[in-house]
């Protein structure tokens, strides 16, 4: 919990109209933290109507893109704000520098940031495309007319004539940019690539409060991010250049529960689906043994183990039930996170004030409506609902969405009423980002260069054309 719920994972995006061309780039700096110092790199662009859009990676964290809350900047004066993490950066921008101070759970930290060069990430990650592109790259915004938030994207599209096949694409857990970020990979910009190449159209969208999209991510339910892939699908279908009878959806993690809740509520719009690593399980059996076999690939000693699963037992049996008594909920809560965090084996060496700090941001997170949707749902349901066609696909080493507890439930599920367009492909040897891995574990995901298998994205890709 100490260093990911804590130190620094920050992102900073959006809101700001005044000299935005004197902060925009890349920025570099070192925050002096307990364990020594982190590397911050703060990347800002400018957006449509003047705004910035502007993310943090810490990538001696192996974290990159992190969605963001606010800034604010009046030249010379940048103020950024990090409430879910209980956090502010103020800066001064002066002799081409941002100088200023990280506030945080009461300390303040000198922080001090300076123009660098962007990375070549062609070393890292040699299949991410770079320009010129032999397709249409158009970026796009459109609607969800529901809930009134506007959604930008990407649509990536053949030069040869159309109309084409189209996919949209969802993400998995949490707030995320159109790329998917993921340990400093950008697999979602990788599938739109090799799809794009073998004549698929790809629609793929900041989340509603991420990047340049509006709205609220946080408070956004399972039911609302649905209607935001209904709003790109209708996009899709408003386009000359794509065939209305053939477009798709591509979920990745729990953009595949997603998937399938669009594909039944949109039958006659929806000409297949296809899931990545998508869960079977109810969300908080998922966790609870992805934490298991997580803690035991990690050699975790058995007291930290056996506690940390007796805190996700306590916590979700809080969290499942429905409840009209909030505040209730939330005074459990706290109770179970400072009964373990206070006394134990996952007492982090924080000072008190740090560790009540960090109780709270974990609270937030828990609490989050997508979180308690997420815990809640049962794909199993949804999933025997679904009648067009449906690829499944897994890898042999995912321990975040273990393949053999989750994927014989997701066929299952697909054929039970007669679904005869349901096609099941574990690949060996492959973890939850589809790469090929050694240890499988999510640390390594960012040292992997591969960042998916072409195998994978092959036979994906050629599955599509079929359809």
């Amino acid at each position: 919990m100490a260093k990911y719920l804590y130190v620094c994972i920050i992102a900073l995006c959006m809101t700001c109209t005044v000299a935005a061309r004197n902060v925009t780039g890349r920025w570099t700096g070192k925050l002096q933290v307990s364990e020594g110092q982190l590397t911050l790199v703060l990347r800002i662009q400018e957006v449509e109507g003047g705004k910035l859009s502007a993310f943090m990676d810490s990538p001696d964290q192996g974290a990159y893109d992190i969605p963001c809350d606010s800034v604010v900047y009046s030249a010379p004066h940048l103020k950024v704000i990090i409430s879910s993490i209980g956090a502010r950066y103020e800066a001064t921008l002066e002799d081409n520098s941002l100088r200023g101070q990280f506030i945080q759970g009461g300390a303040s930290s000198p922080l001090v940031l300076t123009p660098s060069a962007e990375e070549d990430r062609s070393t890292l990650h040699p299949q991410e495309p770079k320009p010129p592109y032999p397709y249409q790259v158009e970026e796009v915004r459109f609607v969800n007319s529901t809930d009134g938030d506007t959604l930008a994207g990407t649509l990536t599209m053949p030069t040869t004539p159309g109309p084409h096949r189209a996919v949209v694409m969802i993400t998995g857990s949490g707030p995320q940019s159109r790329d998917e970020p993921i340990m400093n990979h950008r697999p979602f910009l990788v599938w739109a690539d090799a799809l794009t190449r073998l004549g698929i159209a790809v629609l793929r969208y900041d989340d509603r409060g991420v990047g340049a999209s509006t709205g609220n991510f946080n408070e956004a339910r399972t039911a609302d991010l649905a209607r935001d892939v209904e709003a790109a699908v209708d996009y899709l279908r408003s386009r000359k250049e794509i065939d209305n009878q053939r477009i798709g959806l591509i979920g990745h993690s729990e953009g595949g529960m997603i998937a399938p809740i669009v594909a039944v509520s949109r039958p006659k719009d929806v000409s297949f689906i296809v899931l990545l690593a998508a869960p079977g399980l109810r969300g908080d059996s998922i966790l609870v043994m992805q934490n298991e076999i997580i803690s035991r690939r990690s050699h975790t000693p058995d007291s930290i183990r056996e506690a940390t699963a007796q805190l996700n037992r306590s916590l979700f049996a809080l969290l499942v039930p429905p409840t009209t008594d909030e505040e209730a909920l939330r005074q459990s809560l706290a109770e179970v996170l400072r009964g373990a965090f206070f006394d134990g084996p996952l007492a982090p060496p924080m000072p008190h004030e740090q560790v009540e700090l960090a109780i709270n941001q974990e609270m937030e997170m828990l609490t989050a409506p997508w979180m308690r949707d997420f815990l809640r749902y049962d794909p199993a349901p949804m999933l025997s609902s679904v009648q067009c066609p449906v690829l499944a696909v897994q890898g042999s080493e995912d321990v975040q969405v273990p393949a053999a507890a989750n994927l014989p439930i997701v066929e299952k599920a697909l054929t039970l009423h007669g679904n005869k367009a349901v096609t099941i492909k574990e690949f060996p040897g492959l973890n939850h980002m589809l790469q090929h891995c050694q240890t499988c574990l999510p640390d390594e995901y960012g040292e992997i260069r591969e960042t998916v298998s072409p195998e994978v994205l092959q036979f994906v890709g050629e599955w599509i054309m079929k359809r």
